[in-house]
């Protein structure tokens, strides 16, 4: 039987290998993860990250015709709660999941300008196209800055009306 944590992890973690190969950052897990305050699953530490990125590794995605006809897809269920969260977080949605044995896929609010290679679901505001890809030919910025925003601390206004 498939641990579902263990095999979110391993997701995780094989995405933070993909973006540290293919990009100019060091990528952790977000602390406290799906404790409430934090939203997303990977993060670039100390820095402003641009993105709430959520990793999905599940058997079926829910990336197929059945996008169009159900609610109860997996890949509308993701991304319309992701797009929620990163709007509460201030950042930008980034989906990226695959299915069993299958390539990475990122999904984003940004139109690809330097591939073809991606589609559109115009309904969902969702651009989808192979990782990979996506992240070798289109010049993304994930930080803006060194600030890093830790919503799972206490805010310094709270530490010092505590002292």
């Amino acid at each position: 039987m498939v641990n579902s944590r263990q095999k979110g992890n391993r997701g995780e973690q094989q995405v933070i290998s993909l973006l540290g190969r293919l990009t100019e950052e060091r990528w952790e897990q977000t602390p406290g993860s799906g404790s409430g305050k934090v939203k997303g699953d990977l993060r670039v530490p100390g820095k402003h990250n641009l993105f709430c990125i959520e990793v999905k590794f599940y058997k079926d995605s829910g990336f197929n015709s059945k996008v169009y006809t159900s609610k109860t897809n997996n890949l509308y269920k993701w991304w319309s709660k992701l797009c929620k969260q990163s709007q509460e977080m201030k950042q930008e949605p980034l989906l990226i999941f695959r299915e069993n044995y299958g390539k990475f896929f990122a999904v984003t609010v940004r139109k690809p300008k330097n591939t073809l290679r991606y589609m559109h679901i115009a309904w969902l505001g969702a651009y989808i196209m192979i990782a990979e890809h996506w992240l070798e030919k289109e010049e993304i910025v994930f930080t803006n800055g060194d600030y890093d925003c830790k919503p799972w601390e206490p805010s310094s206004d709270w530490e010092l009306a505590d002292s």
